[in-house]
């Protein structure tokens, strides 16, 4: 892991946005546990010499139920384990810091950077329309990896940024006064 100082003169900080995760949170938890009984309640009420195709809109309502349960416990648990998140971008790689820790990352340490998001409005509505994983050549503070969505300011160009300083090279520069 490298050392803060190391990695040259910063470039810039991009904040987490930690209420809209717990808004995310406040919405999906109900709306998929909701979803995820009725589509058990409407599977209950098929008779068993029912059709493959009648169970199939029960059994989709069920899964995006649980699809959106799962999402809410999640993004709700990271909206309290990792208060004031921030990433800093710096010359030579990367800080993330949250709840009172922080890991400096140099460029050379990531391996690949990988753009995993979708842009649709279920993923947009969840904060997955941008998420870009981190994987780092060896475990940085027990992590093997980080993520940067669309819950962070700026993330694509973030994540674009990282990518091409980690891949290619061409490390970000502080503007000239």
């Amino acid at each position: 892991m490298a050392a803060v100082q190391e990695l040259g003169a910063m470039i810039e900080r991009f904040e987490t946005d930690n209420r809209r995760r717990r808004r995310i949170s406040m919405v999906a938890v109900p709306l998929g546990a909701v979803a995820a009984c009725l589509g058990v309640l409407m599977l209950l009420a098929l008779d068993e010499s029912a059709s493959g195709g009648t169970r199939i809109f029960p059994s989709l309502v069920c899964g995006l139920g649980l699809g959106a349960f799962g999402v809410g416990c999640w993004q709700g648990w990271l909206s309290f384990t990792r208060p004031d998140e921030v990433f800093t971008l710096y010359e030579g790689g990367l800080v993330h810091s949250y709840a009172e820790k922080s890991w400096a990352i140099g460029w050379h340490e990531i391996t690949k950077v990988t753009d995993n998001g979708r842009d649709n409005a279920l993923h947009r509505a969840l904060g997955g329309d941008i998420s870009y994983y981190i994987k780092f050549r060896a475990p940085v503070g027990g992590r093997r990896g980080m993520s940067i969505t669309s819950l962070t300011r700026d993330a694509d160009w973030l994540g674009e940024t990282v990518r091409q300083a980690a891949e290619h090279g061409n490390n970000p520069r502080p503007d000239a006064p």
